[in-house]
């Protein structure tokens, strides 16, 4: 067992960040509350596979799938599905260099990559959707809880990728250190 003091604490601040963005890009996808619509006679909710009405009167919502009939959707659910895909990527490499390969500094540089990528593309996936929403839904309908939670993972993953930045900082040696170590 290592020593608290030896541990890289930033890191693992980080790869702990990361995986809350992977958790929340998947309760995005996963949940139809992208959209919301609620009136006297009752509420309309949405999400990326299911639109849901629910009347005054019942107490439970009738919901069909959206199917192939809004093209636009299929995309963002493409890159919301890469997006949480290249955060457990990252995730997955955070973890190596962490717990297992703690000598290997181009994990640090992969999974940075991956998950500056998978913020990349859930900040295109929302994006996308609030400029289609206004277009093919209307501005009725508020944005709901499912689109805060891509939102706030792709900020959890920029903030893992600063803590790793500065985790890298903080550990790089000088070059003249480097060399005179070489050099014994």
């Amino acid at each position: 067992m290592e020593p608290a003091e030896t541990k890289p604490v930033i890191l693992i601040t980080g790869w702990s960040l990361v995986l809350g963005a992977i958790l929340l890009n998947v309760i995005a996808i996963g949940t139809p509350y992208w959209i919301y619509f609620s009136s006297i006679d009752g509420v309309i909710y949405a999400g990326l596979w299911t639109a849901c009405i629910k009347t005054l009167l019942s107490t439970v919502a009738i919901c069909s799938e959206l199917g192939n009939s809004y093209r636009w959707i299929k995309s963002i659910r493409a890159l919301m599905i890469l997006a949480a895909l290249l955060f457990a990527a990252g995730y997955g490499c955070f973890t190596l260099k962490i717990w297992f390969l703690k000598n290997r500094k181009e994990l640090l540089y992969l999974g940075l990559l991956t998950t500056l990528a998978g913020a990349f593309l859930t900040l295109v996936a929302v994006s996308r959707y609030t400029d289609m929403k206004d277009i093919f839904i209307g501005t009725a309908y508020d944005l709901s809880f499912s689109f805060v939670f891509g939102i706030l993972g792709m900020i959890l993953g920029i903030v893992a990728c600063v803590l790793v930045l500065v985790h890298m900082k903080r550990n790089e040696q000088p070059a003249a250190q480097s060399l005179e170590s070489n050099a014994t």
